[in-house]
């Protein structure tokens, strides 16, 4: 599915109570050992500064530098779980063990997969911190963005990326049907509405999060690597790791160009070429219908002396033309954002007051 497609219900679900996806579509792989963290370690092009409970939000790249999936690392007290989207559990153990063999070998470390014993279901929106004190207990107030908590068999795990509050819960699969049949019951009060990857990709776009998804060949970029999508804040140039030397090549020659956020005045689609005053000036990487903006929205690759916000570009799709403009996100003030569990609640929500939900400066 794509964003595109997605249901605008589940949508508005996301941006004004909460929605409960299961994502069977992500890896889960536990490291165990000694050495667990230096094998993590070694395969990350960001420094893994983890304190127990703590979650690192990095990579794992392709030797060309193409990003080949979304990584959580998180420390579980003497283990470490990683929750990987873009590849399968057993080609995350692939790649860690012979990242092992290559760089820290001998290390006392066991790499398993998750798969046909864990399941990840999660609850995100600006009052799923509702549903997971009704859950878990009000122990889940206290975590930090970017933390986990264990609760008996359940890891909770606190991250999300539609721009809204998240939590995710580990849970054996042994128990994956109790769980959710619990999360519906205690949601029901706040209108949990059941909600799937295409909803959750399209809020990821809107707020302009990276998604796995998106990352394709294009003659712009081949491949596409974290300077073209703005993704250096999960790497360290200094650190030798897979995909490091063809990085700093691509750095070294200058991008040639950038992935930018743009909202336009109708339906685009990925490839579709851009230019500006008629000289050609990127293409489209991704795009769906916002029923949030109440507009298309997404992102392009922009020739990078021309990837700044509020330039006018024309896309070219098919013997149309459309109007596409460049613009700085934030567009959306998540609601989660100026939410405070001890002042609000979804019960008082039509006596809160919060700032609209679409910045003006849109």
């Amino acid at each position: 599915m794509t964003p595109a497609l997605a249901d605008a219900s589940q949508v508005r679900a996301l941006r004004a109570s909460a929605g409960l996806a299961r994502f069977d579509h992500v890896a889960v792989v536990r490291v165990e050992g000694p050495d667990a963290f230096a094998v993590v370690d070694a395969a990350s092009p960001s420094p893994l500064f983890l304190r127990e409970g703590q979650i690192r939000h990095t990579l794992l790249l392709d030797a060309d530098a193409r990003p080949a999936a979304d990584l959580y690392v998180c420390n579980d007290e003497e283990e470490l779980i990683l929750i990987a989207d873009g590849l399968s559990a057993a080609e995350v153990v692939a790649r860690l063990e012979a990242r092992r063999e290559e760089r820290v070998p001998g290390t006392d470390a066991r790499v398993r997969s998750l798969a046909g014993s864990h399941a990840l279901v999660g609850v995100h929106g600006p009052y799923a911190w509702e549903v997971a004190v009704a859950f878990l207990g009000p122990t889940v107030l206290g975590m930090p963005y970017l933390s986990l908590m264990r609760a008996g068999e359940i890891v909770c795990l606190r991250a999300g990326r539609t721009g809204e509050f998240g939590y995710d819960f580990l849970v054996p699969r042994a128990s994956l049907d109790e769980t959710e049949r619990r999360l519906v019951e205690v949601g029901a009060p706040f209108d949990l509405a059941r909600v799937d990857l295409a909803a959750i990709d399209l809020c990821a776009l809107e707020n302009w999060h990276f998604d796995i998804r998106t990352v394709r060949d294009t003659p712009l970029a081949r491949p596409l690597t974290p300077l073209e999508l703005q993704l250096q804040w999960r790497v360290d140039y200094a650190r030798d790791f897979v995909g490091a030397e063809a990085l700093r090549a691509r750095r070294a020659a200058g991008p040639a160009v950038r992935a930018t956020f743009f909202t336009s005045a109708g339906p685009v689609a990925p490839g579709d070429p851009i230019s500006l005053e008629g000289e050609p000036s990127g293409e489209v990487l991704a795009a769906a219908s916002s029923p949030t903006l109440e507009t298309w929205a997404g992102t392009a690759l922009v020739h990078t002396r021309l990837a700044h916000p509020g330039l006018d570009f024309v896309a070219h799709v098919a013997d149309a033309r459309v109007a596409l403009r460049t613009a700085a996100p934030p567009l959306i003030r998540n609601r989660s954002l100026f939410l405070d569990p001890h002042r609000h609640s979804y019960r008082t929500r039509a006596e809160d007051v919060f700032p609209p939900l679409v910045s003006p400066t849109r």
